[in-house]
């Protein structure tokens, strides 16, 4: 089908049409060459509020809301760019706010008594510096007086992860000025671009991002090094490696908090990754050409007996090495487990008439990949209304992450480039995933649509950078895969949004190369 007859199509239903690529934000060259830029070097750490924390004594002569109103007053601040003395400072402050005489001096005394080292963050960061091979160099610049950070820096420790300490009283500028950081990046003889900025407040992180670095608002201690491994490290390589130390013990829990070995995972693991090493593959090859999700014991959480079933079936016959003879009488079997409107039954079961739509989906990768997809015409134009009218956004009974169809579709597509009569599941696609990009912040469905996006040669760089966030610091990624039709109940897999996260940040690269280079 030709672009033309698609777009006339297209105009003669109410759905709108197709968001035009010249209306997504921003220009998809420079969105693409600001994400691979190459890999920091460097990091800037705040002090307060990130390394070390203190509090104002509730005891204190001066209340905690005078005590941090002073902190944040004129007085303060230049006493912080190193100009005059604790005493000029403290003089004027008690003055002006008729504080009684030495009550300054002495809530900054017993404030001082509060500070404490953020261990976990000290350990991260040696933890990187030793992963880059010494390589990373780390400087803390912070708005601090001289004598406030010679407090600071005899009562704590982990100062050797630090290069060198810029104070802002030694730069003569407080942070968010933009001297401030020019001066960091000058005297440390930085590249901006190769830089990472962490800080406690906005104000300072929009600033050093304007500055040319990279910024990372430090909200918790968990959150800031999950940002920095993937700024520093290699993502899919420290997914890989999660993988590979589980290979073999990767199954899916319920949300009942029950180990699930079913095989359908363990399948989709296989075509993701393509290491047999890594799963455990409950049949190879059934007499029958019918393959089982339980396949390890009795089925869990659901009947005593649980039929075969299409879409397990399906994922085995695209990838395990199984006589032709047998595929084509599978797939003959799957032609008579069909409701009227051509949609596949999920069982071999006639008893057991269940329907999920998205399971079409996947009968016809099968189909296509052997040479039968026409048979399958009525199933095509289903998937086709369910992306026109945005019907698959409601997820189905045990796919509830709607972008499961773009990720099974988009594979069909780009499998089969020169099939004219997925033209139009092609448009649909790349419209879908355009308007879908981003829509949500779970792992699992951000993996999908950026596997998706691969394979329909699209820029997505939301999705991307939200797999970059949420990957844990260990390398894995976690999130809900599907669920039981009849009681709802999620199956999440650690390794399986693992894989599919692997395998979108490996894809994405390349293919953001391959577009990058095209213009």
């Amino acid at each position: 089908m030709s672009v033309a007859k698609t777009a006339t199509m297209m105009r003669q239903h109410t759905t709108p049409a197709p968001v035009p690529a010249s209306s997504l934000s921003g220009n998809p060259v420079k969105d693409i060459q600001a994400e691979i830029n190459p890999r920091p070097s460097t990091l800037i750490l705040d002090l307060g509020g990130v390394l070390c924390n203190f509090s104002a004594p509730l005891g204190a002569p001066i209340p905690p809301k005078q005590f941090k109103y002073i902190l944040e007053s004129a007085e303060w601040h230049n006493l912080e760019s190193g100009k005059g003395t604790a005493s000029e400072a403290y003089k004027s402050l008690t003055e002006r706010l008729r504080l009684h005489e030495g009550a300054l001096e002495e809530t900054v005394r017993q404030a001082s008594l509060t500070l404490t080292l953020n261990d976990d963050f000290v350990v991260a960061i040696r933890r990187l510096k030793t992963e880059s091979n010494d390589t990373l160099r780390v400087f803390a610049a912070t708005n601090m007086s001289n004598d406030s950070y010679d407090t600071v820096r005899a009562k704590l420790g982990g100062w050797d992860i630090f290069d060198d300490v810029f104070t802002s009283a030694r730069l003569g500028v407080r942070k968010p000025e933009r001297d401030f950081y020019n001066r960091v990046l000058e005297v440390a003889g930085v590249a901006a671009d190769s830089a990472v900025f962490v800080d406690d407040r906005t104000e300072n992180v929009i600033c050093a991002q304007c500055c040319g670095m990279r910024g990372v608002l430090f909200d918790n201690t968990e959150s800031a090094v999950r940002k920095l491994r993937s700024l520093f490290g290699d993502p899919v390589q420290r997914g890989r490696s999660w993988l590979q130390t589980h290979a073999k013990d990767m199954w899916c829990m319920s949300s009942t908090g029950l180990e699930i070995r079913e095989q359908f995972q363990q399948l989709l693991l296989l075509h993701l990754t393509n290491d047999w090493d890594l799963v455990q593959i409950g049949q190879l090859n059934p007499p029958e050409g019918r393959w089982n999700c339980f396949a390890y014991g009795p089925p869990v959480l659901t009947t005593a007996t649980y039929p075969d079933d299409l879409d397990t079936t399906c994922l085995a016959l695209l990838k395990l090495d199984v006589p032709d003879s047998i595929k084509q009488k599978t797939m003959d079997d799957m032609l008579q487990y069909m409701n009227p409107d051509g949609l596949a039954y999920c069982y071999f079961d006639s008893s057991r008439p269940r329907l999920d739509p998205f399971i079409s989906a996947n009968v016809l990768r099968l189909f296509y990949a052997n040479g039968r997809g026409t048979q399958l015409l009525s199933a095509r134009r289903f998937m086709e209304d369910m992306l026109r009218t945005g019907a698959f956004e409601h997820g189905t009974r045990y796919y509830h992450l709607p972008d499961f169809l773009l990720y099974y579709l988009s594979d069909l597509c780009a499998k089969n480039p020169d099939a004219d009569e997925l033209d139009f599941i092609r448009d649909l696609v790349c419209w879908r995933l355009k308007d879908r990009m981003g829509s949500t912040h779970d792992a699992s469905s951000a993996a999908l649509r950026l596997v998706s996006s691969n394979n329909m040669q699209l820029v997505n760089n939301l999705d991307r950078k939200t797999l970059l966030e949420l990957q844990h610091s260990d390398g894995r990624w976690t999130g809900d895969i599907y669920r039981y039709g009849s009681t709802g109940i999620l199956f999440s897999s650690e390794g399986l949004v693992t894989a599919l996260a692997v395998t979108a940040l490996e894809s994405n690269l390349a293919n953001d190369q391959a577009i990058n280079s095209e213009h």
